[in-house]
């Protein structure tokens, strides 16, 4: 309103001031609702943002315990045996399952354990079985620990299953360990001898050319081989073309035998050679046997035992048979009928089969073939060991002969020339 009419001006100026307070008064309302609806704005944005930063932080942390796991390393299956072995003695002797993972996650040496069994104490302590945290684990728990677990989680007998797995695992381990020092030995000396050849090419062969350079006497067929290869071997440049080409032969190599022709035609191959069929026939019989015995008695469906004992199968003709007993087994058929079929298997492995079919003690007969075929498997690597050692010193001792008859030839030739 204008009081520019009203001649008084105190009078005016005092309408004025009147009508400005009034105009601030009822502004004041709209004007706090302006700053609660910037303040919730605000505040909403802030809530939204906070929310972002904690979903952030936990995909992060959710990304970083699964860095964690694919980092970590399967421990050795003697350290798993013997950390399985305590869980089940802790167990039994009446402590919490809680308190015996937490005592074995702060006692046990192998990082990877440590970690493992501190996250599954921290899982049941949620509420999560003892199963389903192993499964998060599949580098570190296989299918038949895991079954067996389940079984006896499920039954109330964990410890009894615990302990079962652990002499299992204990086999298993005892069988690999036969097997890889067995191996030791001729891979040791190859290597040596290898060692051997190159020391003499690049130190020993130069001296005696030094020698028969200045003869002037043309070298012998076998001495100039060595002498050109103890050249190439010594020239940057050859080594220059050679170190890429069997990078690049290597690299090849390794993803062939990736492949599942190569992996076929060399399981075939262990099965038919004299020196390794009887080798790889008892071992992969043993470990079947002993994982079939274990998941069975512990109450694991026999379909699926055998499912999960092929995989403890490291040869792809003993698989095949597998899948062949699991079919055959679901058309109604006895597996007697479907191992008496089958070529690599021994008579004597039918024939247990058979009699703990028809007597209902399928258990303890396989339990009693793998205890056969493990000290079968150990009375074979001692075998295959003392062969190998008497070719291996052959082998080491035919090198050394070609050698050193190459180098002494061209002398033996000058000294035949001059008398």
């Amino acid at each position: 309103m204008n009081y520019s009419f009203i001649d008084d001006p105190k009078l005016r100026d005092a309408l004025e001031r009147k009508r400005k307070q009034s105009n601030s008064i009822k502004s004041g309302p709209k004007l706090n609702t302006e700053i609660n609806n910037n303040t919730k704005e605000v505040f909403n944005s802030t809530k939204t943002k906070v929310k972002k930063n904690k979903k952030f932080e936990s995909l992060k942390a959710k990304k970083k315990v699964e860095r964690k796991k694919e980092k970590l390393k399967a421990p050795s299956t003697k350290a798993l045996a013997i950390a399985t072995k305590q869980l089940s003695s802790m167990i039994r002797t009446g402590l919490p399952l809680l308190e015996a993972l937490n005592i074995l996650a702060e006692s046990n040496e192998n990082k990877t354990l440590k970690y493992v069994f501190k996250d599954a104490s921290m899982g049941i302590s949620r509420g999560s079985t003892f199963v389903s945290m192993l499964e998060k684990y599949p580098q570190v728990f296989n299918e038949m620990y895991l079954a067996l677990v389940s079984a006896g989680e499920t039954a109330g007998l964990l410890p009894d299953v615990l302990d079962r797995e652990a002499g299992l695992l204990e086999s298993l381990a005892k069988i690999k360990g036969q097997i890889s020092s067995a191996l030791a030995y001729p891979i040791a000396i190859f290597t040596l001898t290898i060692a051997v050849i190159i020391i003499m090419l690049v130190f020993v062969i130069p001296i005696f050319v030094d020698m028969y350079s200045s003869s002037g006497a043309d070298l012998p067929g076998l001495t100039q081989l060595l002498v050109d290869a103890s050249n190439a071997i010594k020239d940057p440049s050859f080594l220059i073309k050679v170190v890429p080409v069997l990078a690049i032969l290597i690299i090849f190599l390794r993803r062939q035998s990736k492949t599942s022709s190569f992996i076929n035609w060399r399981d075939k191959t262990l099965l038919k050679l004299p020196i390794t069929k009887d080798l790889v026939t008892k071992s992969c019989l043993a470990n079947f046997s002993r994982t079939l015995s274990a998941l069975n008695s512990a109450g694991v469906p026999i379909l699926e035992s055998l499912t999960i004992s092929k995989r403890t199968l490291g040869n792809k003709v003993f698989q095949r048979i597998a899948d062949k007993m699991n079919t055959e087994i679901q058309a109604g058929q006895p597996i007697y009928k479907v191992l008496a079929t089958e070529e690599p298997i021994p008579i004597m492995f039918t024939s247990m089969f058979r009699i703990g079919e028809e007597t209902g003690e399928l258990s303890e007969m396989v339990n009693k073939l793998a205890d056969f075929y493990e000290d079968e498997v150990s009375t074979s690597v001692k075998s295959l060991t003392s062969i190998l050692e008497p070719l291996m010193i052959v082998f080491v001792a035919g090198v050394v002969a070609f050698i050193l008859v190459a180098m002494y030839l061209p002398m033996f030739n000058m000294m035949s020339t001059v008398s």
